[in-house]
């Protein structure tokens, strides 16, 4: 017999979390936390985003609780990299006994430093010292996220993983020059980030592994997996969010290339973002819909994401089943009355009456499977109904803007009245096509294809040929006839 009970009083019981100063308000990632955005978007983590060099690093601290000297990162009127530069050459001229110590510095400086002043990654041992451009909280939750989701293994504690080939005296004179890591102070553990997408995390892990393999490929493209994978993985989140528990595949984004013209038969149907990631704005709505779904657990466990709770609920008997609905109607009974009691809980000409309305016409458009989807959305658009129509369409926008402004700064290209379309550069499939290829000498052109879609990427005819055509400019094509059984793609390696 399965206990399931909703949470209602004690400390970490609705009425406990969800009142402060005896006034209502929304949290997330009490129960459930699974995204890393907030309710404040910040344009300035713009740049940070595009390089997610400070990601990267922030892992690799992370994973051996280590972090920098404040000392290295507070000071207001020198960046990080200035900071660092400045470190590094101080600790050098106190090594070497030189006659011309303003020469040697020169020399240091156009070996190991980029012409903006970063550190070039010669050593696997540098990534711990990369850093944030501009930091940001958001900026430090984003890494933890990414670590919970995809590093919480010790895969980065692999000795194995750190030892490098560049060992010249040179490289061992900088290395013994960096800053020491200071060790991360014990705190209070935080919730860790629910994986609601193991099938990603594996292919990731396996990726990692096939980089690792190759100093000079690792150090060059650590940045791009990671970044990729965290859109990868947000993406197909967002998608599945909006089946509600229908299904948990992967589904693939059509991409153009960025070189080419889309035509107008092709347009934005199959390349517009906001087409290809339906509502992507929703995704505050979604964070507190799983949150408050949370507080029913079944035997004393959490009850997980929309996907976790289907599968569960197909498990009960008929009355544990009714006792299940039961519970998340109750959560809308809970849920209702709070909104009606916040000052200016709608916009003119909006209220639960016409909310349930639009409710009944949405369910009868959609074919869900079983009763407990039905539970799930009607609560979900409940909450969803409220942030549109309130003063609090704010906060709602902010949140999904984290990831909206990530997808189309990296994954679209604006093509004019087509607006923003699903696109990527020649650097990004080349990168792609490496890890697809992995160890092997050669695989066949449709073997690409098909690698390519379970890392969350196809692309139409049209943009097969564009491809095609690029790998035979850069000889990347080995064709045993026109079949494209008999085409091949060449080791990049």
């Amino acid at each position: 017999m399965m206990n399931i009970e909703l949470k209602e009083d004690g400390k970490d019981g609705l009425n406990k979390l969800y009142f402060k100063g005896g006034k209502f308000s929304h949290v997330t990632g009490s129960k459930l936390k699974f995204l890393p955005f907030s309710t404040k978007y910040n344009k300035g983590c713009k740049s940070d985003f595009s390089v997610f060099q400070g990601v990267v690093g922030e892992c690799f601290r992370i994973s051996n609780d280590k972090q920098f000297n404040k000392e290295l990162i507070k000071d207001k009127e020198n960046s990080f990299k200035t900071k660092l530069k400045k470190h590094i050459l101080e600790e050098v001229l106190k090594k070497v006994d030189t006659e011309q110590p303003e020469d040697f510095k020169e020399v240091i400086i156009n070996l190991f430093f980029e012409e903006d002043g970063d550190l070039i990654k010669f050593n696997k041992k540098m990534l711990s010292y990369m850093h944030f451009i501009k930091e940001h909280a958001i900026l430090k939750e984003t890494s933890k996220f990414f670590y919970d989701i995809f590093l919480n293994t010790k895969i980065l504690n692999n000795k194995d993983l750190v030892k490098s080939e560049n060992d010249n005296l040179f490289y061992k004179l900088i290395i013994e020059s960096l800053p020491e890591l200071e060790d991360k102070p014990k705190v209070k553990t935080s919730l860790k980030y629910t994986n609601v997408f193991d099938e990603i995390t594996e292919l990731f892990l396996s990726d990692f592994n096939t980089l690792s393999n190759r100093e000079d490929l690792f150090l060059e493209h650590i940045e791009d997996l990671f970044k990729y994978y965290y859109f990868f993985y947000l993406s197909q989140t967002a998608i599945c969010l909006n089946n509600f528990g229908e299904s948990k595949v992967i589904k693939p984004i059509c991409y153009s290339m960025d070189w080419e013209t889309l035509s107008e038969t092709r347009r934005s149907y199959n390349f517009g973002w906001k087409h290809t990631l339906l509502d992507l704005e929703n995704l505050f709505s979604h964070a507190n819909t799983l949150e408050l779904l949370n507080y029913i657990s079944i035997n004393d466990e959490k009850i997980g994401d929309y996907a976790n709770i289907v599968e569960r609920y197909k498990k009960l008997s008929e009355s544990e089943a009714k006792d299940f609905i039961l519970k998340i109607n109750e959560l809308s009974e809970f849920y209702k009355p709070q909104i009606e009691s916040l000052k200016s809980p709608f916009k003119m000409g909006k209220n639960w009456l016409d909310c349930e309305k639009s409710l009944s016409n949405r369910l009868a458009a959609k074919k869900f499977n079983n009763d407990i989807q039905v539970e799930i959305y009607s609560l979900f658009y409940r909450i969803d109904y409220q942030f549109k129509n309130s003063q609090r369409d704010k906060p709602y926008k902010d949140y999904s803007n984290w990831l909206i402004d990530f997808f189309k700064s990296n994954y679209t290209k604006f093509r004019g009245r087509l607006g923003y379309t699903t696109s990527i550069n020649q650097e990004t499939l080349l990168f792609l096509t490496k890890i697809c290829i992995n160890n092997k000498d050669k695989i066949r052109l449709k073997s690409l294809w098909r690698k390519l879609e379970q890392r969350g990427i196809s692309f139409d005819e049209t943009s097969k040929v564009e491809i095609v055509k690029l790998f035979e400019r850069i000889n990347l094509l080995e064709k045993k006839s026109d079949s494209g059984d008999a085409q091949y793609v060449k080791s990049i390696i």
